[in-house]
C-alpha cells in the first residue's frame, strides 16, 4: 500500500492460481465450457469499477465485488462513520466511528484477498475531483448522499466526458424496496432529471423535488407527513436497516451480468425510466418513463 497527497493507493500482488481457486464457485454459471467461463470471469477481473459513496449500499458493494473477483476499484466518500451508521453499514463499528468511510472500506476490501488495486478518494466527489475519479473507470456506481446536487452533477459531467466509462447505476433504498436508475451517454441527463440549479438551497420545495426524482413511487405507509418530517424537517433520509443488503444484491448482480455479458438478462430502461423491486409487496417491474417525464 502506498499513499500520495492524502489518498491511499492499494496495489495487490496477483497470483493466478490463488485467483482462480478463490473465484471457482462463480464459474459454473458463466458458460458451457471452461474457456467461456474463464473468459467471462476475466471481464470482471480486469474491469475498473468506481463506487461513489461507501455507506450502507456502496460499502457492501465494494466488498462483494472483491469477493466475486473484481480486482480494480476506486472508492470515494468524504463522510466519517457515526453511531447511527452501525444500523446498516458494513464498515461501521465502535472502533471505526469517526474514521473516513472510504478508507475503512478500502482496508476491509484489500484485507479480504490482498490481490486487489484500490484508489481511495477520502475527499469524495467534488467538481475538482470528479474527472480524476472517473478517468480510467469502465463503470461507476453513484451511491453518494441523497442531498448532494453540485457534486452529483460534477460526477455525471465527468462520466459523460469519459469515453471509456460505459454507464452509471444509481440504486437507492426506499422503505422495503430498491430502485434501479441507469444512466448512459444517451439517457436523460441528471441535470434534466433534477431540473434544479447546482447551487440550489435545500428549501422544502427543493427537497420534495429530490424526493420525487429518487422515489418515483412512494409506499402508502407511513404516509407523506411522516416522510416530510424526516426529509424536510430533519434533513435526513430514513433507511430501514434490512434494505441496503437488498440493494447491494440487486446492484452487484446486475452489474456483474452486464460486465460479463451473461445471456438472457432483461434490458433495463435508462433514465427517465427505472426498475423497482419491493420485498414487502413482493413485486418487481420495469418502467419506461417516470410519471414526471411523461
Amino acid at each position: 500500500m502506498t499513499q500520495t497527497v492524502n489518498r491511499k493507493l492499494y496495489r495487490g500482488e496477483y497470483d493466478d492460481e490463488f485467483y482462480w481457486e478463490r473465484v471457482d464457485r462463480n464459474l459454473g454459471w458463466l458458460g458451457t465450457t471452461p474457456a467461456e467461463q474463464r473468459g467471462r470471469q476475466e471481464l470482471l477481473r480486469d474491469a475498473v469499477i468506481g463506487v461513489v459513496g461507501t455507506g450502507g449500499i456502496g460499502g457492501a458493494v465494494a466488498l462483494r465485488l472483491v469477493r466475486m473477483g473484481a480486482r480494480n476499484l476506486k472508492l470515494a466518500d468524504p463522510d466519517r462513520f457515526d453511531l447511527t451508521n452501525v444500523q446498516r453499514q458494513v464498515g461501521a463499528a465502535r472502533d471505526t466511528i469517526g474514521r473516513n468511510k472510504a478508507e475503512v472500506v478500502a482496508e476491509m476490501a484489500y484485507d479480504l484477498t490482498g490481490d486487489v488495486n484500490i484508489d481511495v478518494f477520502p475527499e469524495g466527489i467534488t467538481p475538482e475531483s470528479a474527472a480524476e475519479f472517473v478517468d480510467g473507470c469502465d463503470y461507476v456506481m453513484d451511491q453518494m448522499e441523497f442531498f448532494q446536487i453540485a457534486n452529483r452533477y460534477a460526477l455525471h459531467r465527468a462520466f459523460r466526458a469519459a469515453e471509456r466509462c460505459r454507464f452509471m447505476y444509481k440504486i437507492p433504498t426506499v422503505a422495503h424496496s430498491t430502485f434501479i436508475f441507469k444512466y448512459t451517454k444517451d439517457s436523460m441527463q441528471i441535470e434534466e432529471v433534477y431540473d434544479l440549479p447546482a447551487d440550489a438551497e435545500m428549501t422544502p420545495a427543493v427537497v420534495r423535488r429530490l424526493m420525487e426524482r429518487i422515489m418515483p413511487e412512494l409506499p402508502e405507509f407511513p404516509g407523506p407527513a411522516a416522510l416530510d418530517h424526516w426529509f424536510v424537517e430533519l434533513g435526513k433520509m430514513p433507511i430501514f436497516g434490512a434494505c441496503p443488503p437488498l440493494a447491494e444484491g440487486v446492484l452487484v448482480e446486475r452489474l456483474a451480468q452486464d460486465i460479463m455479458g451473461i445471456p438472457g438478462g432483461a434490458e433495463l430502461p435508462v433514465q427517465p425510466g427505472y426498475a423497482v423491486f419491493d420485498s414487502l409487496t413482493w413485486t418487481a417491474k420495469l418502467v419506461d418513463r417516470a410519471w414526471w417525464a411523461r
